[in-house]
């Protein structure tokens, strides 16, 4: 009887064991086919899974015989619940294919390259920015500013302590070294470049896209420290968004966004005003703010031929009124030999953007491209008590052309193309008797071939031939490599040259107001051209489906010949000319970004180091406003379509002034909460917590003329901020 006993546990433990089962699938993006890492399949209602390595395969074994439900789901993926009845009738992988959520498809394939990979096998180092658009558009709709400075290795560096403009600088470099792109489009450089990035609206912005270093070779001339590519919203859902925000400082803003698709035509559209009281946070006399008034109108209209054939077409109508200086004059007093002081802008811009795309079949695709940038600017400045009222004005039109063809053969992608980019400005005849027109044609012709080597080794080399007319031809190579070790650990290494042709639409210039500003000699002076190069080294990995951790350490490291500089005239006092600087600049140093989820919550950092210095006539100094040390972090829990509570902080090092002056380290502090009940946010944010403001530790008056015009900003002006709102989506 004993040993019957035992015969009969024996044969229960072999059945189950033969019982027990294994599962076998390659897990893939629907829209690109690309085999996907860290996917996690789990046997519903048990904790038996496994997830996908870096070949897309996923394992699950000890599986029961019978009717079994797996749930495969992923970071930015819609999870996908599959039926299967075990055993299965053949041992082959199952392909199972997941869709990536709205967003989240854009903040996986990068734009930028033109090769439309996968962020996670472009060999080109690029970060991109998605759900941070939401938030960031939160705390400031009016302007792409704030999420810009929220990003490691980025500062926006204000260049009127009255008018509150800004540009953008990366790595150290002048804010004139970054290329602004939307959609691809170069439409935010020249005369329009100090106002750029304080015009452009967030709310309509899908994905922010940072390719640093040298980068000339992807867009053409102008991305010596790197470009951003801010790529707008497509209608793949109905959307209708009304945004209303206030802050305690005079700010309110009014906005709505609306994304439609009807049959094979589509649009969005993004309409919003934004205004300013003036704002004097240390009741100097002077605004801190200036007084603001914006309108913003952003049509964009697709229509869908086929699966094949896309046009779109989209435009930008803005207006401006920005105004700052002594606060008794914004209240409409009359000047006198004490008030006196005024900055006024009136602004307009007109852009349109027009693609067209055709894939003749799975291997080419024709694209073509056109836009037109239209920027109308006034600048009237009030020096002195004794000097007239100086005014600069002019029209710049630009235009960018281009026709390309795509070859794709798998994760193979060949594309080649031309274009034509010019670049006109007018000035409008007024006090000047020197007019200072410029006016740039180039023409160029570019390649670039991304390829896989092996499944470790991807790589990813382009060539570009620019010739700018009655001026030069620039060569620009470039070439970037991605080393995928394993499935979590990766490495990418690249470089590249960049250029610039020479303009007067420089911050030193912009400070001046342009007055006494010579226009530039092109037969004397020369473009500034730069190479580059970086490397980096990250590891990705996941515990289970709560956590996640995400490092990075990257170095960097970009040389400069020619820069430009501003001098006075020896030949014309009191003139002033940019020469080319007997010398150079150099940038290097290294980012390290910390990023670790667990549950619902997110913590991030960020550090940089910065080391840049100017090396002209033998003489080596700092490259101004570049502080060595810069920390960035935030710490956000996110409950989707409920809560959102964060804050984040920011360190700057010293920064050295042009004249000489070291200033203080700051931190500086915020937070932000959100609150969602069914279609109807409820919002509220606070900046600079501890109100930190550089007029604690000095006067922004400066000579030559006791005004603020010539002081240079290295910490906050308007010091504590609140703001809030709500937001309805219908």
């Amino acid at each position: 009887m004993k040993r019957f006993a035992m015969l009969c546990i024996a044969i229960c433990y072999i059945t189950a064991s033969y019982s027990q089962h294994t599962f076998n699938a390659i897990i893939k993006d629907s829209a690109k086919r690309e085999n996907l890492v860290g996917v996690t399949g789990v046997l519903k209602g048990s904790t038996n899974g496994g997830t996908s390595d870096a070949d897309g395969k996923l394992t699950i074994s000890a599986i029961p015989a019978g009717p079994q439900t797996i749930v495969f789901s992923s970071i930015g993926y819609k999870p996908v619940e599959r039926q299967f009845v075990f055993p299965l009738s053949s041992d082959n992988p199952i392909t199972i294919f997941l869709a990536a959520t709205g967003t989240a498809l854009d903040a996986i394939v990068v734009e930028g390259t033109r090769s439309n990979r996968s962020i996670a096998n472009t060999p080109t180092r690029v970060e991109v920015l998605t759900e941070e658009i939401d938030e960031a558009s939160t705390m400031d709709p009016s302007k792409v500013a704030h999420l810009l400075t929220h990003s490691t290795g980025i500062q926006v560096q204000q260049t009127s302590a009255t008018s509150n403009t800004a540009n953008v600088r990366i790595q150290g470099l002048d804010g004139r070294y970054t290329q602004i792109l939307k959609d691809g489009f170069p439409l935010y450089g020249g005369f329009s470049g100090s106002l750029s990035i304080m015009q452009i609206p967030p709310l309509d912005l899908r994905q922010v896209e940072y390719i640093k270093g040298s980068a000339s070779t992807l867009y053409g001339g102008g991305a010596i420290a790197g470009l951003i590519n801010l790529i707008s919203k497509e209608p793949t859902h109905e959307e209708t968004l009304l945004h209303v925000n206030a802050s305690q400082l005079g700010a309110l803003d009014v906005n709505t966004f609306m994304s439609r698709k009807i049959g094979k035509m589509g649009f969005t559209l993004l309409a919003q005003r934004n205004t300013h009281q003036p704002f004097d946070a240390d009741k100097d006399g002077y605004t801190d703010l200036p007084q603001l008034t914006k309108y913003n109108f952003n049509p964009k209209l697709f229509y869908y031929f086929s699966e094949k054939t896309k046009l779109s077409l989209g435009g930008t109508f803005t207006s401006e009124t920005r105004e700052g200086g002594d606060t008794k004059l914004l209240q409409h007093e009359y000047p006198d030999s004490v008030h006196f002081y005024k900055e006024r802008n009136e602004i307009s811009r007109i852009t349109s953007q027009l693609k067209f795309e055709h894939s003749f079949n799975d291997v080419y695709t024709l694209s073509v491209r056109n836009s037109f940038n239209l920027f109308d600017r006034s600048l009237d400045i009030t020096p002195a008590p004794n000097l007239q009222q100086y005014r600069f004005a002019g029209k710049q039109l630009s235009s960018f052309s281009e026709i390309a063809v795509t070859h794709r053969k798998q994760q193979n992608v060949l594309i080649a193309g031309v274009n034509f980019y010019s670049d006109d400005f007018k000035e409008q005849q007024l006090q000047s008797t020197v007019l200072r027109n410029e006016g740039y044609q180039t023409v160029g012709a570019f390649a670039n071939y991304t390829f896989d080597v092996n499944k470790m080794i991807a790589i990813e080399s382009g060539l570009r031939v620019d010739y700018v007319v009655d001026a030069k031809a620039f060569v620009l190579p470039r070439l970037s490599a991605l080393f995928k070790w394993t499935s979590k650990l990766t490495t990418r290494i690249g470089g590249g040259m960049g250029y610039r042709n020479p303009t007067i639409f420089n911050q030193e210039a912009e400070l001046l107001g342009y007055q006494n500003v010579l226009p530039i000699d092109k037969k004397t002076v020369k473009a500034e051209e730069s190479y580059g190069g970086s490397a980096d080294i990250g590891y990705k990995t996941t515990f289970g489906r709560k956590f996640s951790l995400n490092i990075n350490q990257m170095f960097f490291y970009t040389y400069l010949n020619n820069p430009l500089v501003l001098i006075a005239s020896k030949s014309l006092p009191p003139y002033y000319s940019f020469v080319n600087a007997n010398g150079y600049t150099r940038s290097y140093g290294a980012e390290t970004f910390f990023k670790f989820g667990f549950y619902d919550f997110v913590l991030f950092m960020g550090y940089t180091y910065t080391n840049a210095r100017n090396m002209f006539n033998g003489i080596e100094t700092p490259v101004t406003l570049t502080p060595t040390h810069s920390l960035k972090g935030d710490l956000l829990y996110s409950l989707p379509g409920k809560w959102r509570i964060g804050f984040d902080y920011e360190l700057k090092s010293s920064q050295t002034l042009s004249s000489g002056i070291k200033t203080r380290s700051f931190w500086t502090y915020g937070a932000m909460i959100e609150y969602t009940w069914k279609n109807f946010t409820v919002f509220g944010n606070t900046e600079n917590l501890t109100n930190f403001r550089q007029t604690n530790y000095g006067n922004l008056q400066s000579a030559p003329y006791n005004t603020p015009q010539f002081t240079e900003v290295w910490a906050p002006l308007d010091g504590f901020v609140f703001n809030g709102g709500f937001k309805i989506r219908l």
